[in-house]
């Protein structure tokens, strides 16, 4: 049987969750709109674009959607170019799975010219068969389709493919299409951990724990 791995960017291989705190509101204010609170617990779990479409509606811009995302991401791009690391002992396996020839593939709800920067900058990129985006296949990591269009766009079968995931919404979509879960913990999804625990197949504190 053929074995491929989809993996998370951020919060999976990055580490990089951090960089996205507070990112709507300083994007507001640059257009002199006030934020609110509970913006980053709003859009948490969407899509750049689902997220542009929230603050779109929600704040009453003027700016269409393309020209919120292109703000968004204005404001986070230094840390994609220049800041954000590799989860510890990312690379090593990574080269472990290389070895053994096995397809590798990233599926993100994050920006594909980001998540691009990233990648080339960290020289990790040639690992990979292909970066996927959410925005590819019109669907949320919260909705079981994604992967399932995802892997069917990639021609494989949901047996032959593992998901690595650090976020429990992701992980109980990714389980509802049948696949095969292995969790990577991440400070971020600390309150979640249990669960995430309790639906993954396998579950790591990290990467230099994680059986190829």
């Amino acid at each position: 049987m053929k074995k491929v791995y989809i993996f998370d960017l951020d919060g999976t291989l990055l580490d990089s969750l951090n960089a996205w705190d507070n990112i709507g509101n300083k994007y507001l204010k640059t257009i002199n709109v006030q934020g609110s609170n509970d913006l980053d617990e709003q859009v948490s779990n969407m899509t750049i674009e689902e997220a542009a479409h929230y603050m779109k509606v929600h704040f009453g811009l003027k700016q269409n959607i393309d020209e919120i995302k292109e703000g968004v991401c204005t404001q986070i791009k230094d840390q994609y170019m220049y800041h954000i690391l590799l989860k510890p002992g990312v690379q090593t396996f990574l080269e472990k799975c290389l070895k053994q020839h096995i397809k590798m593939y990233i599926f993100t709800a994050s920006d594909l010219l980001l998540a691009k920067l990233a990648l080339k900058r960290l020289k990790i990129d040639q690992y990979f068969q292909a970066i996927y985006s959410c925005d590819d296949y019109g669907y949320t990591k919260n909705q079981p389709e994604s992967y399932l269009h995802l892997i069917d766009g990639i021609g494989y079968k949901i047996n032959e493919c593992i998901v690595v995931e650090d976020a429990l919404y992701a992980i109980q979509s990714a389980k509802q299409a049948g696949l095969y879960v292995k969790a990577i913990y991440d400070k971020n999804n600390d309150n979640d951990w249990l669960k995430i625990c309790q639906i993954a197949n396998q579950n790591y504190i990290s990467f230099d724990e994680m059986e190829v």
